[in-house]
């Protein structure tokens, strides 16, 4: 892919005076000058993250003849190695900042495989910059967050993905298609499941640890508050447990499990969300054992009839109607998914390449499931770049209104026993000042503000 250059100093004063709306200038180089351009094409692509999930997501771009990794940041050099040795040609930064100043004109496309917290900045920026962006999800820590990358996009006419690959899978695409047959009648109520824990209900330990050798501390925090390093607490492996970094159990998995049914009912609007589960026992982590009920809008697929969606994690059981509806209990998914009809349920199991069942047995058995071929997240990415696809699968004019739901219920989940109303043309709640607080999130630490957020 040809890219036309731009003068750092240009880029630089891009970044620092850009608002959070359509790019006044066409950043030919930066943008797609690549849509519609022939197979043999390179997407140079930079990589926001080099370990954790960001070394797995670029494993999978790798693969493609047509990706080449120029360039990549971590903070925490020790968790970068593996990357490093496999793509030894691609220029290595500590600060995600200074990749973007300095590499702007070397790619044009952008994984960003980080903590929730800096999903947005880091994501917004790269935009900012007329880069398509490959965003992990869930695709922000909060509701404003989602909304502002998803309009930005959108306007700039930039190709995106949410890494929920698993959207791609056969057993996903299949429940989609079978949905939308109303093989089961219209729909009446969806009960999603997960067994995880990510958050806590004893306080964090009263100590300061000494920050690791190589971990730059200060660009982890980001946006945050500043606070003392505990070991164990945050990185690597437990920020999904922090509020003011990850987005607990429902954050974490909600954006992989809410895709089938979420799609093939037609990307639906919420209209209320409440958390029937605890809430938080103080102001840094998640609360666990969620359960979460919401109203969405009907559609055809519902008979017009508003529907009822109800999340649970931990150890929240589902109710016993849900067991009855799928013949017993034992064919609840433990991850995943039952779509309750007027003719019929639908059992849709989170991964593992998991096949949809319907019920009852007697009723469906003769009607096997055509099964929907599965497609590769990553490629579909690329093809959106190349101009072989109109629209990736989880762009985020999809992916950005599927986030929105599941960060309603993050906010939900902060304010237990409340009913909240929202306004999802709007995107606010109508009856709470302190859930649209909540909404949009902490005012990021001075020098660490993104326009546009």
């Amino acid at each position: 892919m040809k890219q036309k250059s731009q003068a750092s100093s240009s880029r630089r004063a891009f970044l620092k005076t850009t608002a959070g709306s359509a790019l006044a200038f066409p950043f030919i180089g930066w943008k797609t000058a690549a849509r519609g351009a022939g197979p043999n094409d390179t997407v140079h692509l930079a990589s926001f993250g080099a370990g954790g999930r960001a070394w797995a997501d670029l494993k999978e771009f790798a693969k493609n003849p047509a990706v080449k990794v120029v360039t990549m940041t971590d903070l925490d050099a020790s968790r970068a190695l593996n990357a490093r040795k496999a793509f030894p040609d691609a220029k290595f930064y500590t600060n995600w900042k200074e990749m973007l100043d300095k590499e702007g004109d070397n790619f044009v496309a952008a994984g960003v495989g980080t903590p929730d917290h800096m999903h947005a900045p880091m994501a917004m920026s790269a935009m900012q910059a007329g880069k398509h962006v490959y965003c992990q999800k869930p695709l922000t820590r909060t509701l404003h967050e989602a909304r502002a990358l998803r309009e930005f996009a959108a306007e700039n006419k930039l190709v995106t993905q949410m890494g929920t690959q698993v959207a791609s899978s056969a057993g996903n695409q299949t429940a989609v298609a079978l949905l939308q047959k109303k093989l089961i009648g219209d729909v009446i109520s969806v009960h999603s499941m997960n067994p995880k824990s990510w958050g806590s209900m004893d306080p964090l330990p009263k100590r300061k640890d000494e920050i690791p050798e190589g971990l730059n501390w200060d660009e982890w925090i980001a946006g945050a508050a500043m606070r003392d390093y505990i070991k164990g607490e945050y990185h690597p492996g437990q920020w999904r447990k922090r509020l003011d970094f990850g987005t607990g159990t429902l954050g974490d998995m909600g954006c992989h499990i809410y895709h089938p049914w979420f799609m093939g009912l037609k990307t639906p609007k919420p209209l209320s969300v409440k958390s029937l589960g605890p809430g938080p026992v103080d102001a840094d982590s998640w609360p666990i054992n969620s359960k979460v009920e919401y109203e969405f809008e009907g559609n055809d697929l519902t008979g017009g009839n508003n529907f009822m969606f109800t999340w649970y994690d931990g150890n929240q059981a589902t109710p016993v109607e849900v067991g009855k509806a799928v013949g017993e209990a034992m064919n609840i998914p433990r991850s995943g998914t039952v779509v309750i009809g007027t003719d019929g349920a639908m059992a849709i199991p989170h991964g593992g390449g998991g096949i949809p069942r319907l019920f009852p047995v007697s009723k469906f058995e003769n009607a096997p499931i055509e099964q929907v071929p599965a497609g590769n997240h990553f490629n579909n990415w690329i093809d959106g770049i190349l101009g072989k696809v109109d629209k990736p699968l989880s762009n985020f004019d999809y992916s950005g209104p599927m986030s929105e739901a599941v960060l309603l219920g993050t906010v939900a989940t902060r304010l237990p026993g409340k009913k909240l109303k929202w306004d999802d043309d709007a995107a606010k709640f109508t009856n709470s000042d302190e859930a649209n607080a909540l909404a949009k999130g902490y005012d990021y630490r001075a020098g660490w503000e993104v326009k546009g957020l």
